[in-house]
């Protein structure tokens, strides 16, 4: 099958950056505290300003540069006609994310990530160099000197930042679970050691590969469990994924509207695959309705953003563009600059060996 139009490409980059906009605000109250603050509902709308804007954290902007990385990657090896290393050239795009943080990694490669001949655009944008509560691990991985790798772990942290920029990784390789689920427990591993860390993002980027190509949402996670159980240490990220499936299933039968108290026991989402295992159950209840799916996946005591960010990453890749109210995309601060990238991931490429294209190389360079 071909991959779903740009249209369902933004909505995917575009669905995850609201729901973590919306998120951000809340993310380390209590149910009762959100409550408290915005009524019975909870958050329904961007409140984190007094105007009606929003604006994405670390999750987002980690989840551009992901995008940015694997772009690159894939332009070297279709200009040069040699395999490119994703790993590598995707944790040159996560040092140039440390640097909008206003951070210096030990790595030697870090003055060549920067460097202005080959920086690309992504750098330039200056909505990317706001500190927006960016993960202690990412932020302590990346300012070592040293990669982290699947063989040679760089920490044993589960966090769920590995699992919230993962999302381009499918829409790379749509179609293609396995290959999108190495890929993203590869890049994972690259600040997040722990198996169940890295894992948890292969099955999301499982799921959203498999989605990217019109295949329905139950079925994408089937077919990562699949995958996921091939794994050494598998047992604690499949635990999770069968407890969202489980409790889904028995909210389903009580043919009721879940309460947001349901989704306390799957945890918080502080770590990967309680992240994940909150937000397919979010998305299983609300596959067909972007909206209140998104609402449902931050009004929880925990990591709000995170969870914000993946459901919506899903809920609108199935169900594109259209399904995400306008007001919250316009009111999304740097909304354009989310549009731009998933264009982008969409198009992967512009010109060839022969004739390449100059403006896409300034853009992302292939070196």
């Amino acid at each position: 099958m071909k991959k779903l139009s740009q249209e369902y490409y933004k909505a995917c980059l575009l669905g995850g950056a609201i729901g973590d906009a919306l998120g951000a605000p809340i993310e380390f109250l209590t149910i009762n505290e959100i409550r408290e603050r915005h009524g019975e509902n909870g958050v329904e709308d961007y409140v984190e300003f007094p105007d009606p804007t929003g604006e994405f954290t670390d999750d987002t902007q980690m989840t551009l540069f992901t995008a940015e990385g694997l772009i690159r990657a894939f332009h070297r090896s279709s200009l040069r006609g040699i395999p490119a290393d994703v790993v590598e050239i995707t944790y040159l795009s996560y040092l140039r994310w440390l640097h909008t943080q206003h951070r210096i990694s030990l790595s030697k490669l870090f003055t060549t990530a920067i460097d202005a001949s080959q920086a690309g655009w992504l750098l330039d944008q200056k909505g990317l160099y706001k500190v927006r509560y960016p993960g202690n691990t990412c932020l302590g991985a990346l300012t070592g000197d040293s990669m982290g790798t699947i063989e040679t772990p760089i920490n044993n942290s589960k966090g769920c930042g590995t699992i919230m920029r993962v999302a381009p990784i499918g829409l790379m390789w749509p179609g293609e679970n396995e290959t999108s689920f190495l890929k993203a427990c590869e890049l994972s591993a690259i600040t997040h050691g722990h198996p169940t860390g890295y894992l948890s993002a292969g099955v999301f980027a499982s799921i959203i590969s498999d989605l990217a190509i019109g295949t329905g949402l139950e079925k994408s996670i089937k077919n990562s469990i699949n995958i996921l159980k091939r794994w050494k240490s598998h047992e604690e990220t499949l635990k999770a994924v069968e407890k969202a499936l489980s409790l889904y299933q028995e909210s389903k039968n009580l043919k009721g509207k879940p309460l947001a108290e349901s989704i306390q026991k799957l945890g918080e989402g502080w770590i990967a695959e309680e992240a994940l295992s909150i937000s397919l159950y979010a998305s299983l209840h609300f596959k067909d309705d972007y909206k209140n799916g998104v609402l449902f996946s931050i009004n929880h005591s925990g990591d709000s953003d995170s969870t914000g960010s993946i459901t919506g990453n899903i809920i609108g890749l199935i169900n594109g563009i259209d399904a995400i109210p306008r007001r919250w995309i316009e009111n999304l601060k740097d909304n354009e600059l989310v549009t731009q990238v998933a264009e982008d991931l969409h198009i992967q490429l512009k010109g060839n060996q022969d004739e390449p294209d100059d403006k896409w190389w300034e853009k992302y360079p292939g070196c």
